[in-house]
């Protein structure tokens, strides 16, 4: 029993002691660290908007299955799909007394439009209001190939931090080795709109409706900003 101990303890010390062997070798390994940088500039391709239809704000008495009809009616004369890129986020009532002892009820009902640019919004915007319908603003804005363009700037990032490295050793006529660590930071903002952004703000729409284009406007692009740290030995 003894023995089996000794032999158990003699194992993990050996196994310490390699892996300290093997730290203190890696440690020793002469190396440079260099930071590599990608900034990339991407179109959106996706905004989402949300548009809310309400039956007590319509002075012409009119149900929520008249209005949404003329409001699918209206998407469609602008190109939307709307069995593909709309939706229906919420519905619910509001009972508003009218008179003693009476109630009437007043529905409302929330949808999400997936448009693909600037045009397209301002179409939609246009459109709805037009009818009547003006409660309308922009929640999200993406890109759908968002990490494709991501993995082509991490990689441009570790390109660009070879090339700093390699600069700098050629200056010292210092052979550069194989990366031995590599650590990532990316920043990617995501475009949240928590603030409406109504159809009749700044007056735009109502120009646009006005005139027979509609505005050559667009969206900010999104910023990849990917940054990562590379040690090269040094041979």
């Amino acid at each position: 029993m003894k023995t089996k101990v000794m032999i158990a303890s003699l194992a993990l010390w050996m196994g310490f002691g390699v892996a300290t062997a093997f730290a203190q070798d890696f440690s020793k390994t002469p190396y440079i660290e260099v930071t590599g940088k990608c900034e990339k500039y991407v179109a959106p391709d996706e905004i989402n908007l949300s548009i809310v239809i309400n039956e007590k704000d319509y002075a012409k008495k009119q149900s929520l299955e008249e209005l949404e009809k003329e409001m699918l009616k209206a998407l469609k004369n602008v190109g939307i799909d709307t069995k593909k890129d709309l939706t229906v986020v919420d519905m619910s009532s509001d009972f508003m007394a009218r008179k003693w002892r009476k109630s009437e009820v007043k529905l409302s009902k929330a949808y999400k439009l997936k448009t693909a640019n600037a045009k397209q919004v301002m179409q939609v915007m246009m459109a709805l209001d037009q009818i009547g319908i003006s409660e309308v603003s922009i929640n999200q804005i993406k890109c759908s190939k968002i990490e494709q363009y991501k993995d082509e700037a991490r990689a441009e990032a570790m390109r660009d931090a070879k090339r700093k490295a390699k600069i700098l050793t050629d200056a010292v006529d210092q052979p550069l080795g194989k990366a031995i660590y590599i650590s990532e930071n990316d920043f990617t903002p995501v475009r949240n709109y928590n603030r409406p952004m109504l159809m009749k703000a700044n007056g735009v729409a109502e120009d646009a409706i006005a005139g027979s284009d509609v505005p050559d406007l667009d969206f900010e692009s999104i910023k990849i900003d990917c940054r990562v740290n590379v040690r090269f030995a040094l041979d």
